[in-house]
C-alpha cells in the first residue's frame, strides 16, 4: 500500500503505528495493569492483567494449570503449567474463550462450573482436548478473584491422566487377583473327588457298581479340568490373536443342534426346560462351525448356571433381509444396571454364588463376544435388572452363497474297528503319566514298551522299531523336538509315526513340532477316543 501525503504527516503516521505495536506487545507480554482509551464517550479504562499483578504472580507460580478469566469467560492470562498441558503455545490461550479448550460434549458441563463459579467456589471433573485433539481428563476447580472494579475469576486446572492411570491399573489388579483365586478354586474342585476315588479304588474286594461310581467320577471331573484349561487357552489364544477360523458356509440349524446337544447336560442337572425354536432349512450362515457351537453352547450353559432350579430357556432365532438374531434368554437371576456395561469384560462377574456348584472360570462371555465379533457379527446383553431374567442376542451376517460340505477328518473313521497289533514306544519324563498310557495302549492290544527320558527312548526306538513313538516335549536334558529330530535322521525311522505329547497347543507349538518332524500334535490330556483313532490310520504293522 502506498501512502501520500507531506512528510510530517506521515512521520506521525509511522510514530502512532509504532506506539500502537508497543501498545499490543506490551498487552500481549502483561505489562500493563490498565489501558487508558479517549473515545466518542469520553475516557475509558479497561483493567487488564498486568506483570505485577499479585494474583497474575500466584498463578504463574503454582505447579498446576492455572488461569484467570473475565466473567464472560474468557482468558486473561494462564500460566505456562496449563499451556504445556493442552499443548498450545501461551498466546494463543490468552484471549481464547476457554470453553473451546473443551470437546463440545464437556461444554454443558463447564457452563454450569462457571455459573456457580461466580458466586462461590464450583469444582467438577471435565475433559480438555489438546491441539491434536486428543483428550485430557483434568479437575477443574474455579473461584471468583477479589479485584476491585474488575468481575474475574481464578480457574485452577489438575491434570488427572497419572491418577487415572492408576486407578485403571488398581481396579485391574484387584480383578485380576480375584480371578486367580477363583481359578485355584475351581482347579482345586476336581481334585477332591478324584483323590476320593482314588481312595475307594484301592479297597479291597470292591463292588462293580462302586468300582463304575469311581471311574464315573474321575473321567467327569477330569473332564471339568480339561473345561477349565482350554477356556483359558482360547481366552489367551484371542486375546493374542492367535485363532485362525476355519470358515464354511453351513446350515444355521444344524449348528443351533450341535449346540443344545453339548449343553444339555448342563441343562439338564438343574432341570430346566428348554424351549429351541430352529431357523427354517436354508438359512446359512459363513462362520466356523466350532466355534458357533461354541458360542451358542457357552450362551446356554451360562444361562443354565445362572437360573434357578426348574427354570426356563428359550433359544430362538428372528431374520431380516441380511441378518440372523440368534436369543437366548432365561428366567434366570438377570444382571444388574451397574454390571451390564462390563459383562463382557475380562475378569468381570456377578454374583457367581449360584453357579459355584457348577464350576466355571466366567470368562464364557469373554469368549462369545471375541469369537461372535471374529466372525464379523455382533452380541448384546440386556436384563431388566436383577431376579428378572437376561438374554443374550447374537447377530449375524447371512450368507448369499450355497450351502458347502462341512470337512471331515481324513484318515480317522470312528466306525472303523481296526485291532491291528502295533509297536508303541511312549517317551515321557512324567512315569504315572506313561505308565497309564502304557496300560491303555496295551488294553486295546497293542505292544508297548516305556522310557522315561530323551535318551532311552531313542536307545529303545533304535532297539525295537516301532511303528508309533509318543514323545513328550518337555523331556529333561534332550528334549522332545531334538529326540524326533535325530529319530527322522535315521533311514529306519521315515515311516515311523511320531506323536508329540504336550502342555502346549498354540499355533506356533504345533508349527514348532511339525518343523522337528512329528505327524500329530496332541495337548495333554489326550483323548482315549482320539488315540484309538489315530492308531486306526496308522499303515502296515512292524510287529
Amino acid at each position: 500500500m502506498t501512502i501520500f501525503g507531506r512528510d510530517e504527516n506521515i512521520r506521525e503516521l509511522r510514530q502512532r503505528l509504532e506506539e500502537a505495536e508497543e501498545t499490543l506487545r506490551a498487552i500481549r507480554s502483561g505489562e500493563v495493569d490498565a489501558l487508558v482509551v479517549d473515545g466518542a464517550n469520553g475516557e475509558q479504562i479497561f483493567t487488564l492483567h498486568g506483570a505485577d499483578h499479585p494474583y497474575r504472580t500466584l498463578i504463574e507460580a503454582m505447579q498446576q494449570g492455572a488461569m484467570s478469566l473475565s466473567d464472560e469467560g474468557t482468558v486473561l492470562y494462564c500460566n505456562r503449567c496449563l499451556a504445556e498441558m493442552i499443548k498450545m503455545p501461551h498466546e494463543k490461550v490468552i484471549g481464547t474463550a476457554a470453553i473451546d479448550l473443551l470437546p463440545q460434549s464437556q461444554r454443558p458441563a463447564f457452563e454450569i462450573l462457571l455459573r456457580k463459579g461466580r458466586t462461590g467456589k464450583s469444582q467438577a471433573e471435565l475433559e480438555f482436548k489438546t491441539i491434536s485433539g486428543a483428550s485430557l481428563p483434568v479437575l477443574v476447580s474455579l473461584a471468583p478473584l477479589p479485584l476491585e472494579g474488575v468481575k474475574a475469576l481464578c480457574m485452577v486446572v489438575t491434570d488427572l491422566t497419572e491418577q487415572k492411570k492408576h486407578q485403571d491399573l488398581q481396579e485391574t489388579n484387584r480383578r485380576k487377583d480375584e480371578f486367580l483365586a477363583m481359578l485355584a478354586h475351581e482347579l482345586r474342585n476336581p481334585l477332591a473327588p478324584i483323590q476320593n476315588a482314588v481312595v475307594i479304588l484301592k479297597q479291597p474286594e470292591l463292588a462293580h457298581d462302586d468300582l463304575a461310581y469311581a471311574r464315573e467320577i474321575i473321567e467327569r471331573q477330569v473332564h471339568q479340568l480339561s473345561h477349565l484349561v482350554d477356556d483359558l487357552l482360547d481366552v489367551s489364544r484371542i486375546t493374542l490373536g492367535k485363532v485362525n477360523l476355519e470358515k464354511q458356509t453351513v446350515e444355521l440349524a444344524t449348528l443351533m443342534t450341535g449346540s443344545v446337544e453339548t449343553s444339555r447336560p448342563a441343562i439338564d442337572a438343574r432341570r430346566h426346560r428348554l424351549t429351541v425354536s430352529l431357523p427354517p432349512k436354508g438359512v446359512r450362515v459363513d462362520v466356523d462351525p466350532t466355534r458357533l457351537i461354541q458360542v451358542i453352547g457357552n450362551l446356554l450353559t451360562n444361562a443354565a448356571k445362572y437360573t434357578d432350579e426348574g427354570g426356563q430357556i428359550f433359544l430362538t432365532t428372528e431374520q431380516t433381509s441380511r441378518h440372523v438374531f440368534i436369543r437366548v434368554r432365561d428366567t434366570g437371576i438377570g444382571i444388574s444396571r451397574e454390571l451390564l456395561p462390563r459383562v463382557f469384560d475380562l475378569f468381570i462377574q456377578g454374583d457367581r454364588s449360584l453357579a459355584r456348584s457348577e464350576g466355571g472360570l466366567g470368562i464364557g462371555l469373554t469368549l462369545v463376544h471375541r469369537l461372535v465379533e471374529m466372525q464379523g457379527g455382533t452380541v448384546e446383553a440386556t436384563s431388566a435388572g436383577p431376579g428378572k431374567g437376561s438374554e443374550f442376542v447374537v447377530c449375524l451376517p447371512l450368507s448369499p452363497a450355497k450351502e458347502q460340505p462341512v470337512k471331515k477328518e481324513s484318515g480317522m473313521n470312528p466306525e472303523r474297528n481296526n485291532t491291528t497289533r502295533r509297536g508303541v514306544l511312549i517317551v515321557e519324563d512324567n512315569k504315572d503319566g506313561a505308565d497309564t498310557l502304557a496300560m491303555l495302549f496295551k488294553m486295546m492290544g497293542h505292544e508297548v514298551r516305556v522310557a522315561y527320558t530323551g535318551a532311552d527312548g531313542l536307545r529303545a526306538a533304535e532297539m525295537h522299531f516301532p511303528d508309533v513313538v509318543f514323545l513328550d516335549i518337555g523331556l529333561p536334558g534332550m528334549n522332545g523336538y531334538e529326540v524326533a529330530q535325530r529319530l527322522r535322521a535315521l533311514p529306519d525311522f521315515n515311516a515311523t509315526m511320531l506323536i508329540a505329547m504336550t502342555g502346549y497347543g498354540q499355533d506356533e507349538d504345533r508349527q514348532r513340532s511339525q518343523d522337528a518332524g512329528f505327524d500329530h500334535h496332541l495337548v495333554k490330556p489326550v483323548d482315549p477316543v482320539q488315540l484309538k483313532r489315530l492308531m486306526e490310520s496308522i499303515g502296515p504293522s512292524r510287529c
